[in-house]
């Protein structure tokens, strides 16, 4: 992201500014900056030349230190110790207004650091890669070795400009069974234990279901309920999308628009509920739903409160803190839910609007493995090992009610009477109709074959989902619609459904 001088309007069209040299013009700017954000009240404590300052944005509150524990910073830089502070507090005020304070503070820590580290240290650093080449590149006339530094960590960048690793999910079953934990705590908690977990309660029905972030979720306004044509609608708070040149307002209002969603009855309920329950005897100092588990200046139940409170519920309802449930994860499977049970618009605005594609791909190209996990878990719950809301269906015909074909059996009972409206839908790599090793009908007679198909069905969803990515990933650099991506999502939806046949069949001839 370029920072912005300065921003000229003329008709119909803008000028935009941006800094390039960390000259004393450009530190005059930061310092008028610094002040402006002081006056707002976003920097509550620390002057411009301090050794830390504190900043809030009314969500969260973070130090901003530009002094290293017992460290230096290295001759490489070209820069005194001091000098190079400087640089890095007058680009840390400079990054005021384009990002959150969070991303501020770690970006900040991360260029002290690096002015700290030794040349060889320095020439294979990567977190925050771009705004370190982009900082090191700012520095005039450095007498250093910057240069050298800037070459070698382009040459060994690995990591995107956010510097984030991709979320790693839990194996999928972990999150079904979960389902049936949370169904069973519920079932059996007396009030003052549904009145606390109910933030957690509700953050696993509704998220697995609408794609919020963690802290959309905790930002739910206090009164976000209302009643339309018998229909109850839930009012939402989702980030901007902090893409180009818009600002960060650091506040809740400026920076979180509302949004509503129908919700079912009964979620509705719940909520009303645990309104009229928390509301006598807890005060809400922020507008949200949640109360501060403790007294909190911020004023709202936190993401750090929030986290505790997930792994108190986990031990509660599972027997085990550690159960692999996090606070991230159900953003992602309310997505893959969506994209394997119908597409619609509000998902593609969600993968269109992806930061990295290397952060989607992580979740969503290996579907497979997730079609496995649904017909699994299904199957257990057949045998009554496990509790599962759906159906399993298996075939219950037997062998004389099938058509014989070449190398197996037909289970299609329309194919009997010359229907092939199913045979039309198969077809083999030649592109020849009618290829019953592709289709989901045909029962093989060879073991190795089921097997061959089998295969062939699985590496046919992860292709689809590998596809999904990269229209994705055409729509976020503007050669694409989103319409390109609801085609992929359908293509990606009927290969899923065939390879869940498929599962469910060869586990229904094993029970």
């Amino acid at each position: 992201m370029q920072m912005v001088a300065d921003l000229q309007h003329y008709d119909g069209y803008t000028k935009v500014f941006f800094f390039h040299e960390l000259d004393d013009e450009t530190k005059e700017k930061a310092l008028q900056r610094f002040s402006e954000y002081m006056k707002r009240g976003v920097i509550l404590k620390g002057s411009f030349p301090d050794d830390a300052w504190y900043i809030s944005d009314e969500v969260k509150r973070r130090h901003i230190r530009f002094r290293e524990k017992d460290g230096m910073v290295q001759e490489w830089t070209g820069c005194t110790d001091e000098c190079y502070r400087d640089y890095v507090r007058a680009y840390t005020a400079l990054l005021m207004g384009a990002m959150s304070v969070n991303t501020i503070a770690e970006i900040s820590k991360s260029l002290i650091r690096l002015g700290c580290c030794s040349f060889e240290e320095a020439c294979t650093w990567d977190v925050y890669t771009l705004h370190a080449l982009r900082f090191l590149d700012m520095i005039p006339d450095s007498p250093g070795y910057i240069g050298p530094v800037m070459e070698r960590i382009e040459e060994n960048r690995t990591l995107d400009s956010w510097g984030h690793k991709p979320r790693k999910l839990s194996d999928f079953r972990y999150y079904l069974r979960f389902e049936k934990y949370v169904n069973s705590f519920w079932e059996s908690a007396d009030d003052e234990r549904k009145d606390y977990f109910f933030p957690v309660y509700l953050w696993w029905k509704l998220t697995t279901i609408l794609p919020l972030r963690a802290t959309e979720f905790l930002l739910l306004p206090r009164d976000c309920l209302k009643e339309q044509s018998g229909r109850w609608v839930l009012t939402v708070r989702r980030t901007k999308l902090k893409k180009g040149l818009q600002k960060v307002g650091y506040s809740i209002k400026t920076d979180f628009t509302l949004h509503d969603y129908e919700i079912p009855e009964w979620m509705a309920q719940d909520i009303l509920a645990y309104m009229e329950n928390s509301g006598r005897h807890r005060s809400h100092p922020k507008d949200t739903l949640f109360a501060p588990q403790r007294k909190s200046q911020l004023g709202y139940l936190t993401y750090h409160q929030m986290r505790h409170r997930l792994s108190e519920f986990r031990e509660a309802a599972t027997g085990r803190e550690d159960y692999p449930v996090n606070l991230g994860d159900t953003r992602h499977l309310a997505m893959i839910s969506l994209i394997l049970s119908g597409g619609s618009p509000v998902v593609c605005r969600e993968l269109a609007g992806h930061e990295s594609i290397d952060i989607s791909a992580n979740y969503y190209a290996n579907l497979s493995t997730v079609v496995e996990s649904i017909v699994y878990e299904k199957q257990r719950e057949h045998k009554g090992e496990l509790s599962l809301e759906g159906t399993l269906r298996v075939r219950t015909g037997s062998r004389e009610a099938m058509t014989d074909v070449g190398g197996g059996s037909c289970d299609y009972e329309g194919i009997r009477a010359g229907d092939i409206s199913e045979c039309m839908k198969s077809f083999g790599t030649n592109g020849r109709f009618g290829d019953c090793v592709n289709c989901i009908h045909f029962y093989p007679d060879k073991p190795g074959l089921r097997i061959s198909m089998e295969e062939d069905f699985r590496k046919k969803v992860d292709d689809d989902g590998l596809f999904l990515m990269r229209m994705i990933e055409q729509v976020r650099r503007g050669n694409g619609s989103q319409e390109d991506i609801m085609s992929a999502l359908l293509k990606l939806q009927n290969s899923s459904a065939s390879y869940r046949k498929i599962l469910e069949r060869e586990q229904g001839g094993k029970s």
